[in-house]
């Protein structure tokens, strides 16, 4: 791949190595200096998915707002610019300080934190705070609801839920009673959400700290929204470290008594709308 001539001239010696994790569609890119030592992740999308340079776009303001806000995430250091300085026209992309630690995913991650999903819910309690000052977006579930919509009159839900325990479940009467449990549910207190709280995007340093990467989505919305990301994460089959006895010490572990079990089940539904589809 060919890299954009980054302004700082020292950023421009260091050694990309691809990383291979995640489903988003962007290419990522540690960057390494001369001992081998990661400094900086390089994030972009091909110019053909407007809808991945959108979510880089936020994903760039977002880490720059968390970061002066003093949030465990990573500096930004450059994005895009246009194509005659670049000398890769249309490509987008974005360059952040890499961040310590061992995303939480890995095996080595879980040898290094036998309490390694203590240390999740207390990055969840680190970060869902109310922050009245900050310029993030609101994350409300009534405007999921409105992108699910879009979704379904698309077929692309339908086609998602083939071969899954949803085949056969019709998408526009599962979306009208997520609807009317939604107006039934009203409106929660709002903080700070990353918006894809799995176990990939958070990174763990063998002291017991943590950091967050991947925040296209981060918000302001329902602390359930992050909820129900990590104990799908934890349930989930591409993470066999784990499972649904550890989902329910994270709820344990951020205390039972902040969880709304109505809006987690919630959350999970919404999210269902939303579940990758094969290409037509």
């Amino acid at each position: 791949m060919d890299f954009p001539r980054f302004r700082d001239p020292a950023l421009r010696t260091l050694r990309p190595e691809e990383v291979h994790v995640g489903l988003s569609g962007a290419r990522v890119f540690h960057l390494h200096d001369g001992t081998g030592r990661p400094v900086a992740v390089f994030k972009s999308v091909p110019p053909d998915r407007p809808d991945l340079m959108a979510e880089l776009m936020a994903e760039s303001e977002n880490t720059e707002r968390l970061s002066r806000a003093g949030a465990a995430v990573p500096n930004l250091l450059e994005t895009g610019a246009p194509p005659e300085r670049t000398g890769v026209p249309g490509l987008r992309w974005m360059l952040t300080s890499h961040l310590p630690g061992t995303p939480a995913h890995e095996p080595r991650a879980l040898r290094e934190h036998p309490d390694l999903v203590e240390v999740l819910a207390e990055a969840a309690h680190g970060l869902h705070r109310p922050h009245p000052g900050s310029v993030l977006r609101y994350e409300r579930l009534e405007d999921e609801v409105e992108r699910a919509r879009e979704r379904v009159a698309s077929g692309v839900v339908q086609r998602s839920w083939q071969g899954t325990g949803r085949a056969g479940t019709d998408p526009v009467r599962a979306l009208a009673e997520v609807e009317r449990r939604v107006e039934r549910a009203g409106r929660l207190p709002l903080v700070v959400t990353h918006g894809d709280f799995c176990l990939p995007n958070v990174l763990v340093t063998p002291e017991g700290g943590w950091g967050f990467v991947d925040l296209g989505r981060a918000g302001l919305a329902d602390s359930h929204r992050d909820l129900a990301a990590m104990v799908g994460s934890l349930r989930s089959r591409l993470n066999p470290h784990f499972g649904e006895a550890d989902a329910e010490r994270f709820l344990d572990a951020y205390g039972r008594e902040r969880v709304d079990p109505e809006m987690l089940a919630l959350h999970f539904e919404v999210d269902a709308f939303f579940w990758p589809a094969a290409p037509d």
